[in-house]
């Protein structure tokens, strides 16, 4: 079995038999109801279409109540971005220099789930579409920090050879887990009428009660990880450590990286691109079923399950590959994927195009994410990785307006939620072409068999 290098650790200290790739897998699984339940097909829906249009008569109206609401909750998670590009590199600078990345990556993983549990606060009246719009980007902003300290955990329980598989397992785990979580919150609180549980829908309850389950999954996922992650050794023990000289490190480190590491600066200017392309695909999927295709609760739910369940085909699939060729060419095939099935979409309107096209989307979507953190961890400096994740993090959201914007002001323009597909589109045709020059050398291609 192969080893995981340790460079902070003496021969004679005690370390697990087997590194910790299941709980490593079960964060996925668990963490994924977040962005599949509250952000995708249930919550995020819930607010910027039934919140948003409350008291609104008349279609015309309610197709402007959804509007704003699509608007809003995008605009909000724009605000959202702003703060991770701020403190992702601090913390991750933090994790790397201080060896604090454990206790940050429990700190930020049990923020998110109390955050969530809040959600319930949000009553079916419009008036209330602010704090739903706010406690969703503010769940974001800890759910995407705990994933830089997650993400940093790869390298040390994986070899190079194997890296793509169990990075694209954990995708697909998030996925599955995704399906069943779905499935619960579907039978428990959707339908028929109130759920198995009996919750009416009297100011939404039915679906203002899901968070709080949503947030149980959520721990019982994320807990195995959070109490067998490695220990990631401090790079600078016992050095004094404030946030002014974490912010004058990481400028330090981005002028050396120009010298040291263009190549990195690169792809990681050219992935907050596209990977901000596809996290709006899935961040608005669910508001762009209800509001433009008028699907009801139950019917958004069902295609999450169903989009979910290729998605995990999908990434999983796509992790072989990824080990078989290395994650260039993964990146490239699946973002062009996205692209021609996006403008599929946006050009035959009809609600079987979308099922079809959409969950075509579906396959190509993890495999890009998947080989784009592998892809992180091949151009990392050992000891550095937490720190370059923290970065990753940084320029995704810095760049992290783009999608939500693009989708937001064609939306403003059109008047019509379809028409923000074209925006998405353009995010990730500028993101594969500002990729595809980089010379990533041995990084981008398959690992060679020792």
């Amino acid at each position: 079995m192969a080893t995981i290098s340790d460079p902070g650790a003496s021969v004679s200290a005690p370390r697990p038999t087997r590194p910790p790739v299941v709980p490593f897998t079960l964060w996925d699984g668990g963490m994924s109801a977040f962005s599949s339940v509250i952000l995708t097909f249930v919550f995020a829906t819930y607010v910027a279409s039934a919140v948003a249009a409350e008291g609104a008569v008349g279609d015309e109206a309610i197709t402007a109540a959804q509007a704003h609401g699509s608007q809003v909750l995008t605009t909000w998670q724009s605000i959202g971005a702003v703060a991770v590009a701020l403190l992702a590199p601090l913390l991750g600078n933090l994790a790397d220099r201080g060896g604090a990345r454990n206790t940050l990556l429990r700190v930020t993983t049990l923020a998110t789930v109390v955050v969530i549990a809040l959600m319930p606060l949000v009553a079916l009246d419009s008036d209330y579409l602010v704090l739903g719009a706010a406690l969703i980007a503010l769940a974001v902003v800890f759910s995407e920090l705990a994933g830089v300290f997650v993400n940093s955990v790869l390298p040390e329980i994986s070899t190079p050879a194997n890296r793509g598989r169990i990075s694209g397992t954990a995708w697909a785990v998030g996925y599955w887990g995704s399906i069943v979580c779905l499935g619960l919150v579907l039978v428990l609180f959707v339908m028929p009428g109130t759920g198995l549980l009996g919750i009416t829908g009297e100011n939404g309850w039915n679906y203002r009660a899901i968070p709080l389950f949503v947030a149980l999954w959520i721990l019982v996922g994320t807990m195995p990880l959070m109490l067998r992650a490695p220990k990631h050794p401090a790079s600078a023990p016992g050095e004094k450590w404030n946030p002014w000289q974490g912010y004058a490190h990481i400028v330090r480190r981005v002028i050396r990286a120009f010298r040291e590491e263009p190549i990195m600066l690169q792809y990681l200017v050219a992935s907050a691109i596209y990977r901000d392309g596809l996290g709006a695909v899935f961040s608005i999927a669910g508001v762009l079923a209800a509001n433009a295709y008028g699907f009801s609760f139950e019917e958004i739910i069902i295609f999450g399950i169903a989009a979910n369940l290729v998605a995990g085909i999908g990434v999983y699939v796509g992790g072989k590959f990824d080990d078989l060729v290395g994650p260039r060419p993964v990146i490239i095939v699946g973002s062009l994927g996205v692209i021609v099935l996006g403008l599929v979409v946006l050009f035959f309107g009809s609600t079987l195009v979308f099922w079809i096209a959409g969950l075509a989307i579906c396959l190509f979507v993890g495999p890009v994410q998947s080989a784009s953190r592998n892809l992180l961890t091949r151009l990392s400096q050992p000891g550095r990785e937490t720190e370059n994740f923290g970065l990753y993090a940084t320029t995704g959201r810095a760049l992290g307006f783009l999608g939500t914007a693009a989708f937001a002001a064609t939306v403003a323009i059109s008047g019509e939620t379809r028409t923000g597909i074209l925006g998405i589109v353009l995010v990730m045709a500028v993101g594969l072409i500002a990729f595809v020059p980089i010379r990533l050398g041995a990084a981008g291609r398959a690992p060679v068999a020792s």
